[in-house]
């Protein structure tokens, strides 16, 4: 980006074990082949990027293709951090906690690119309603949003295949129900629930640096989605 502000992408869930952190963790490090100038904030207490970040600095004293982005954690009202941090930095991540918080509210207010990652083996109709009306909500004032739903952890046993259609036709009925079918984009990729991802992130590497090739291109076909649907990059 040439003299322009950061792109926010704010990845928020109102549940836990969606794979919000481990989704920011593997966006930054894909964003890294286009830019160094990636920044992850932070919002959860846990700090559970933080333990990665550890681990990558001193992987990469070893390999020193591990390029460094930058973590910075954040809690409360994360607006003057913002306001500062997108005039420095080309990409800027934030990982939040529920839809609920402040930390959210305020991150999807600033965002170019929500992405929602949900898992369908635990989805509830009314609790996604609930969220995708709040989110609704924080669009009514930051209209430029584009809001991407991505379907995440999903089973490889092929057996299970009709928990993914069910849960296809639930987004599409909450959609109708919301009278937001131009508001929602549900991605066509998705990422399986792999024990690849733990392993890179256990070697302070992104999914796209590690040596499982089907994980890999399963992630590039997301990201290469994501670009197309919000022209960035």
């Amino acid at each position: 980006m040439n003299n322009q502000s950061a792109h926010i992408f704010t990845i928020a869930n109102q549940k836990g074990g969606s794979g919000k952190s481990t989704l920011a963790i593997n966006l930054a490090t894909k964003l890294l082949e286009v830019s160094d100038k990636v920044l992850i904030i932070d919002t959860d207490p846990q700090k559970s990027i933080e333990s990665f970040t550890d681990i990558r600095e001193a992987e990469s004293n070893k390999d020193k293709g591990l390029r460094p982005f930058t973590l910075v954690n954040r809690t409360g009202n994360i607006t003057e951090s913002l306001k500062q941090f997108v005039q420095m930095y080309d990409y800027v991540i934030i990982d939040t906690g529920g839809i609920d918080s402040q930390e959210s509210r305020k991150a999807m207010l600033f965002a170019d690119s929500l992405i929602v990652p949900t898992t369908p083996s635990h989805f509830d109709f009314e609790a996604l309603y609930m969220m995708f009306e709040r989110i609704l909500e924080i669009k009514d004032t930051n209209e430029a949003m584009q809001i991407s739903i991505l379907m995440n952890k999903i089973s490889t046993n092929v057996f299970l295949h009709k928990e993914l259609l069910d849960f296809q036709n639930a987004i599409t009925a909450i959609k109708e129900r919301l009278d937001s079918n131009d508001d929602f984009k549900l991605l066509d990729n998705v990422l399986s629930d792999r024990i690849a991802y733990k392993r890179a992130i256990s070697e302070g590497k992104g999914i796209t640096e590690y040596t499982d090739m089907k994980a890999k291109a399963e992630f590039e076909m997301v990201f290469e989605e994501l670009l197309q649907k919000e022209q960035i990059c």
